[in-house]
């Protein structure tokens, strides 16, 4: 009953004196989506006064490949950071269009070029809802609950060809976890952590009977560390990042590089395997008094394990090490809150260059 109230409560909190509200452009560009602009809304608030500030996101986007994506994020600390609430909900509706190498079993004597162009639609929707209890200082124990439903279809043949030849199907799972956290960033430090530590350890399993086609389950450790240096608002950062899924993984539920956050510069889920390790560090840097700063960064994950793949078995183009790098320029929306709305450019080492722009940390 108390959840249902704090639920109804929040448009109430963002209604506020003291929430603050920004507005800001989001852009992307990689060689999976296009180019895409958006927009993104941010509400920063308290549930009470002895908690942590908590932040409503609301963001959409369009790219030149007809591709969109909606989504809605509340990160909410309540009982004096006794509770933390993570809420996510998003649909994303992708017309994914790049060149493969032909290193495929095709089904034709026709002489193929080194690459083609592939080409196949997206659709995935997502809801997640995690709820951490304090259990003793600086040290959270909960669980997660969420459901995500992914339908591909492809646009030609040569899109046929690598969506069988790389085990990928539509489908849908819900499923359940449990997660420890140990987390030293002060209240005021939630969105700029300092010198803190913030581990996440994770593992969910995935049932039939929550709508699963198959059953499987994976673990995740999301491990970072924030060192100051230099000046009070300079951080190092660090970041080890491990996924570990089950054999009956479904390629859409299987570790992949890509996003905003999780080694900047590859497209989303075009490198994916059972197994992911991944490093990440970067500089933020602010300039003089200003409210500007600069973060440097590098990246590097390693695949191995395979995937689903053909019906003969796992697929091992995946396995392998990838890094990249480049350079965000942050401005500080919300001195208070310490909050950055961010322009990260990245170079992989598939000599493909990705823009993005958000807001918050990329970890």
């Amino acid at each position: 009953m108390k959840r249902k109230i704090l639920a109804l409560c929040l448009p109430l909190y963002l209604l506020a004196s003291d929430t603050t509200y920004k507005a800001v452009p989001i852009i992307s560009s990689n060689p999976t989506s296009g180019t895409g602009i958006g927009a993104l809304g941010v509400a920063m608030y308290k549930a009470d006064k002895t908690s942590s500030p908590s932040q409503a996101i609301l963001a959409a986007q369009y790219t030149d490949t007809d591709s969109y994506s909606i989504f809605g994020v509340n990160r909410l600390f309540f009982k004096n950071d006794k509770w933390q609430s993570n809420t996510f909900t998003g649909y994303i509706f992708n017309n994914s269009s790049f060149s493969f190498m032909t290193d495929m079993d095709v089904p034709t004597s026709i002489e193929l070029p080194s690459e083609i162009d592939i080409n196949f639609k997206v659709k995935i929707f997502s809801v997640l809802e995690q709820l951490l209890y304090k259990i003793k200082k600086d040290l959270y124990i909960g669980g997660q609950i969420f459901y995500v439903d992914q339908a591909f279809s492809a646009e030609d043949l040569s899109g046929q060809w690598f969506l069988k030849d790389r085990g990928i199907e539509s489908f849908s799972r819900g499923g359940l976890g449990v997660t420890l956290s140990y987390d030293t960033r002060t209240k005021d430090e939630k969105f700029y952590p300092r010198d803190s530590t913030w581990i996440n350890v994770s593992l969910s399993d995935f049932p039939k009977f929550l709508g699963s086609d198959t059953e499987f389950f994976n673990g995740l450790i999301n491990a970072r560390k924030y060192i100051s240096f230099g000046k009070d608002n300079d951080v190092f950062a660090l970041q080890y990042y491990g996924q570990f899924c089950s054999k009956d993984t479904p390629d859409g539920a299987l570790a992949a590089l890509g996003m905003k956050n999780i080694i900047r510069g590859y497209p989303i889920g075009k490198y994916k395997a059972r197994y992911m390790n991944a490093f990440q560090t970067e500089y933020r840097y602010t300039i003089l008094k200003t409210n500007f700063r600069i973060a440097p960064f590098v990246g590097y994950a390693n695949l191995s394990g395979g995937s689903k793949g053909t019906e003969a078995g796992n697929r091992d183009g995946d396995n392998g090490n990838y890094y990249s790098g480049g350079m965000g320029v942050h401005y500080i929306l919300a001195t208070k809150y310490q909050l950055d709305y961010r322009i990260d450019v990245a170079y992989s080492n598939d000599d493909e260059v990705s823009v993005y722009a958000s807001i918050n940390q990329a970890f």
